[in-house]
């Protein structure tokens, strides 16, 4: 596998989310709680907390490092971008259920990184193994998962680096 995960926090409410984008497993990382700093994104684009993401936008990390488990800097698709979120669900784990005790770090993000994995394609037209994109993670953490969350965010990047301008929806890349 080529994912690394790195979990992080996000949302202005102190919601955690955890993400991957290449390798390891889940359990290697560890969280921290801060509260959100204000800061402007690194760009152009509107900072948004991660919880008000959604499919189809574009985006960039925040230059604040303090901010980035927070919050993401989103951008029209036109313009340079790192990541592109080309699916947004909601966990399908049979622990997953309303009310279901968090099953731990991995599991959750297990269940998130397949059912992005199962997505990608069909928005790339290319399968994630021969494809010159990474996928990235974003899941519910305990806190949030607490909270009722289970939503999951799947965003593409260039493997090599980079920034993309416009969509990568169908470019069999």
């Amino acid at each position: 596998m080529r994912r690394l995960l790195v979990p992080v926090l996000a949302g202005l409410a102190l919601v955690p989310i955890g993400c991957s984008d290449d390798g390891t497993d889940a359990a290697e990382g560890t969280t921290t709680t801060v509260a959100a700093p204000s800061t402007t994104a690194a760009g152009a684009g509107a900072l948004t907390p991660l919880q008000d993401v959604v499919a189809g936008q574009c985006l960039d990390e925040v230059a604040d490092e303090r901010a980035q488990p927070f919050a993401v800097s989103v951008l029209p698709c036109e313009d340079p971008h790192v990541f592109e979120v080309y699916a947004q669900l909601e966990l399908s784990s049979p622990t997953a259920g309303k009310g279901a005790p968090y099953p731990g770090d991995l599991a959750v993000a297990n269940g998130a990184e397949e059912q992005c994995e199962a997505e990608f394609e069909g928005f790339m037209g290319i399968a994630w193994e021969a494809s010159d994109y990474e996928i990235r993670t974003w899941w519910p953490m305990q806190q949030a998962w607490d909270d009722g969350e289970r939503t999951v965010l799947c965003a593409v990047y260039r493997v090599t680096g980079g920034t993309t301008v416009g969509s990568v929806r169908g470019t069999k890349q």
